[in-house]
């Protein structure tokens, strides 16, 4: 930021507007519990799930916005919460104006014009913290990057304002069997910008930011490098999450399946803020390397298995037309087959990116045990464990001691003592 832009910030970002922003939040958030019960509707929320990102999108946010007001972050994550709380308290708003009858609510209409038009506020909103994360400082080609994108969501924004404007026009409006709002058929453009696909012109811009954060995160070191590794453990959950739900929702036949899937994933969803959180306020407080290397090789093994199992029962069922049962038994044998090498071997990529003391000291391990397969002299092991230990931990001294013999070692400290391995 330039001097002055940076001044206007630090009086816009304070802690009164952090306070009232969540006060706004919170009101909405109630408003749709309220509304929730008078609709009996759970699955505008998807079952309370949506309602919950959004508080955990606007506790994390605020704490950011309190604690460090400069840093946009904070007030990024507290938007999207917004956003998300008022897509669906609107969406509840319609549905018990409609429920009323001829009563309705006031400004109903104006609110599934703004509702149609802004739901993918939330989204557009949310994905700038792959650009922010995590101090929000740019260089100025990526701010103007930034105010192309901002461009861009305009656009997308008034593309989804057409037929907002014309479904809260349309003077039929009704409930139908399931409880759903009817509305007008859409043809043509009007059916196309329906659909929501103008939001995929800003996929180039969402792998532009994801490829710059991975290039700063193999860069980085220190401090920095630890809140990037936090910020991949919330990505990699919320990732494992939308990869199921989408699977889900291609190859399950039950409604109430997908429903609960939809639950499942949106409350993975809810990593990416903690892990945003812990990455910029408490992230020296676990042992990270770990939990991200069992995370990301969970995620991973889990996709592949998922991949494979549906590629198999289609390759038998579609393809060489074998009966339903024997495909899916055939399907679960090879998956499961495949699954214990293909985990092996993610885990020790992932341990070598993220968890190097871990397997570095496995890979020790291996190669001494390798060794001493083949060797018959006790001296020779013994030189060797002394020489490994020395070379693995470099202490100031290092001696062995067996039952029945003298001590023998390395440097400064050999001398007399019981059996063992002691590295001083």
């Amino acid at each position: 930021m330039t001097g002055a832009a940076a001044a206007r910030w630090a009086r816009v970002a304070s802690p009164v507007t952090a306070w009232s922003l969540a006060g706004l939040t919170v009101a909405i958030i109630l408003a749709t519990v309220v509304l929730t019960v008078l609709t009996g509707n759970l699955g505008v929320s998807s079952d309370g799930s949506v309602i919950a990102l959004a508080l955990v999108f606007l506790a994390v946010g605020f704490l950011i916005a309190v604690r460090q007001p400069r840093n946009p972050m904070g007030w990024v994550l507290m938007s999207t919460g917004l956003a998300t709380g008022f897509t669906i308290a609107a969406g509840l708003y319609e549905l018990y104006s409609l429920q009323l009858g001829g009563a309705g609510l006031p400004g109903w209409r104006a609110v599934i014009f703004a509702e149609n038009a802004f739901w993918p506020l939330g989204m557009l909103i949310g994905m700038t913290a792959l650009l922010l994360f995590p101090d929000g400082q740019l260089s100025r080609p990526w701010r103007r990057v930034l105010w192309a994108y901002a461009g861009a969501g305009a656009c997308v924004l008034a593309s989804q304002a057409i037929p907002g404007a014309y479904l809260a026009s349309w003077p039929h409006l009704h409930l139908g069997a399931a409880g759903e709002i009817v509305g007008p058929q859409a043809t043509g453009v009007l059916h196309f910008l329906a659909t929501g696909l103008p939001v995929l012109v800003l996929v180039p811009f969402w792998l532009a930011w994801i490829v710059r954060l991975a290039s700063r995160f193999r860069g980085s070191a220190g401090d920095a490098r630890q809140q990037y590794k936090w910020f991949t453990l919330g990505a990699a959950i919320t990732f494992l999450g939308l990869i199921v739900m989408t699977v889900a929702e291609s190859v399950a036949s039950s409604s109430a399946l997908i429903s609960v899937v939809n639950v499942t994933a949106t409350y993975a969803v809810i990593a990416a803020p903690l892990g945003i959180g812990l990455a910029i306020l408490r992230y020296r407080l676990y042992e990270i390397d770990r939990i991200i290397s069992r995370t990301l090789a969970y995620a991973l093994v889990t996709g592949l298995l998922v991949g494979l199992y549906a590629g198999l029962v289609l390759l038998a069922t579609e393809v060489l037309r074998f009966s339903s049962p024997v495909a899916v038994a055939a399907a679960t044998l090879a998956a499961a087959a495949l699954l214990r090498p293909a985990s092996r071997r993610v885990q020790a990529g992932l341990d070598r990116r993220f968890n190097r003391a871990h397997y570095d000291a496995e890979q020790t391990v291996a190669l001494f045990s390798a060794r001493l397969k083949d060797a018959v002299n006790l001296d020779t092991v013994r030189a060797d464990l002394l020489a490994e230990v020395q070379r693995s931990l470099e202490p100031a001294h290092v001696s062995v001691w067996l039952a029945g013999t003298g001590p023998a070692g390395h440097g400064p400290g050999a001398g007399p003592g019981r059996p063992g391995v002691d590295p001083g």
